[in-house]
């Protein structure tokens, strides 16, 4: 990206489309004299992305941005004002940002490990949170979220798109009219062809990086790019696996087409097969969730590729007469060798417009904290379960597990001071 990147450039670099964008700025556009002010935690990756979502509403202002690593600062200011007139701020903790009155709510783009405590945090200082998926790092910092936005009056919206998505409505739709007849299963599956991170020796911190603040919570570790920038997501310290990464996408569609909640038992098998490199999390993995009358399944391969239904990632719901299908911008019926197909979209630019006007009217967003630690426990029990290799009995009510320590143990974790929620959550 250049120095001065155009609109265009923003756009494309970021993962985002113009249609999106323009999309958005429309629909808001009845709106846009109630101003809403906006901060955005971390930069790399997914909060990039958000940023050119938010940025060039009407009735948005994106008036500061924060990031651990000071050298993503200033390019991502230059690329906010590109879209939005107005360069925001910068600064390397996002702490600083919480007393700020004219900053309404906050964008958590963080890793997963930063999730629940900038939520929580932020929902302290009186600000409504857009918080990227999986909601929590672990179980019962979900429920601590649930408190924390419930005793301060927040919206918490969790950054499951598809909710808001018109083709999940008309799905759902479909599967209440009883053609599908009777559902005994639904899998999920997600097929990648990552490539090897290798392997890394430890390194002195970067200069620019306080990695201090970007461990936040995390035991203490010597820096290593391979516990960094998105590699993250496959050490158990930080992010939650490729179940958590991309499986709550899946698993989160199946919730809400089937009105279901928690399970009764779980599973989970895999491992490291596919490289020898430095991931912990597994490269393969076969989850299943029990509920009385039904199993969920869930299935990833990091290399390979290859795909079900012609997709390489999606949702299929098995019933007694029709099966459906999502690719999660999609759906469709497939009848014996006949198929059925209804296009759509992702959701994404209704989501965010969901969650503003939910700060706006103080409205339930689409994907409510409530719902989004449903279906992030869903990986965290399904990752317990890899992680002990056990088949683990589970309370859906009091949400923990029945005659296992070793998996309650790991409902929760250690937080390194002085990154820890406040006293008297859950």
């Amino acid at each position: 990206m250049t120095a001065n990147p155009t609109r265009r450039q923003f756009i494309k670099a970021s993962g985002a489309t113009a249609a999106t964008v323009s999309l958005s700025q429309i629909a808001w556009s009845e709106s846009k004299n109630d101003q809403i002010t906006l901060a955005i935690l971390g930069l790399n990756g997914r909060g990039r992305y958000l940023a050119a979502q938010f940025s060039p509403l009407d009735g948005v202002e994106i008036a500061a941005i924060a990031d651990p690593d000071s050298r993503l600062l200033n390019e991502r200011a230059m690329e906010i004002e590109v879209l939005s007139g107005k360069k925001p701020d910068t600064v390397q903790d996002f702490r600083t940002l919480l007393d700020r009155k004219d900053i309404d709510a906050v964008v958590v783009a963080t890793p997963d490990h930063w999730h629940a405590l900038a939520t929580i945090w932020a929902c302290e200082a009186s600000k409504d949170v857009y918080v990227e998926k999986p909601a929590s790092h672990n179980l019962l910092e979900g429920k601590m979220m649930i408190e924390a936005a419930k005793r301060n009056n927040r919206v918490v919206q969790v950054g499951t798109q598809r909710r808001s998505a018109p083709f999940l409505a008309e799905a759902k739709e479909y599967i209440e009219s009883g053609k599908l007849g009777d559902i005994g299963m639904a899998r999920v599956w997600y097929m990648s062809n990552r490539p090897s991170i290798g392997k890394k020796n430890d390194s002195p911190t970067p200069e620019g990086v306080d990695y201090d603040l970007w461990l936040g919570p995390a035991p203490k570790s010597p820096f290593n790019e391979n516990r960094f920038h998105y590699e993250w997501h496959w050490n158990w310290d930080y992010g939650t696996g490729e179940l958590g990464n991309n499986g709550i996408h899946g698993l989160d569609m199946v919730r809400a087409l089937l009105d279901i909640d928690l399970p009764n038992r779980v599973t989970s098998g895999g491992g490291l097969r596919m490289y020898d490199d430095d991931r912990i999390a597994p490269d393969i993995q076969i989850s299943t969730w029990e509920y009385p009358n039904l199993s969920v399944v869930w299935e990833h391969r990091q290399r390979g590729g290859g795909t079900l239904y012609g997709k390489s990632f999606g949702v299929a719901l098995y019933g007694s007469e029709e099966i459906l299908v999502s690719g999660g911008s999609d759906w469709e019926v497939h009848r014996g060798k006949d198929v059925e197909t209804h296009k759509g979209n992702n959701g994404m630019g209704e989501h965010v417009l969901n969650f503003l006007d939910c700060v706006r009217t103080r409205k339930t967003p689409n994907a409510s904290i409530e719902q989004g630690h449903l279906s992030t426990s869903l990986c965290h029990t399904g990752n317990i379960a890899y992680r002990l290799r056990a088949n683990l009995e589970f309370d859906p009510e009091k949400q923990q597990f029945i005659g296992n320590d070793d998996a309650n143990a790991l409902l929760g974790r250690d937080y390194r001071s002085p990154y820890k929620p406040p006293e008297g959550l859950v």
